[in-house]
């Protein structure tokens, strides 16, 4: 028996659809202090976890006042936010961790507020829009694991061969600016 291509896209597009609501539930419980991590979590989990926490803590003012101004009960408005992020067509993974640190944002919100069902409740509108409008990117793109590729943990070691690079660099242009002058 013969799997068509169409069989295989509409198994792969199921189980993406699957990870994507586990891993936008999980990144949200685990924001809120919800849900714990393990020390047993995919590398989509982890990753996805750090780019979000940084998000975060570098738009947290500009998130509060978004959310200030907005009627977050009704967590309907973050498919709204969502078509206005990606209005102009262009779909990236910068984008969609915006989405999704937007949502953490909200949801520590609502948690703050006593709505501990935030989770359940943003992550189903994130996983659902992004299911919908979607999912071909993330298909094409290697669904979580080019998430991954996309942001990778530089490795303390190559960070410190940067660093002292970029040291020599500057010590080298220093003596050349020390001899012309």
């Amino acid at each position: 028996m013969k799997i068509s291509h169409q069989e295989t896209y509409h198994h792969q597009t199921g189980a993406l659809d699957i990870d994507t609501r586990q891993l936008i539930k999980c990144v949200l419980g685990q924001c809120t202090g919800l849900l714990k991590p393990r020390w047993n979590e995919s590398k989509a989990l982890l990753t996805t976890s750090r780019v979000i926490g940084q998000l975060l803590e570098k738009h947290r003012y500009t998130y509060n006042g978004m959310i200030n101004t907005l009627y977050v009960d009704d967590v309907k408005f973050l498919s709204s936010v969502a078509h206005i992020i990606f209005e102009d067509g262009t779909v990236n993974w910068g984008r969609v961790a915006s989405l999704m640190s937007f949502g953490a944002a909200v949801c520590q919100y609502l948690r703050g507020k006593g709505r501990d069902d935030c989770v359940d409740v943003v992550g189903e509108e994130i996983a659902e829009y992004l299911a919908t409008h979607h999912t071909d990117w993330l298909v094409k793109h290697n669904s979580w694991n080019g998430f991954v590729e996309f942001f990778p943990v530089a490795e303390p070691e190559s960070r410190c061969r940067n660093i002292i690079m970029s040291l020599f660099g500057l010590a080298g242009i220093g003596a050349t600016i020390t001899l012309v002058m």
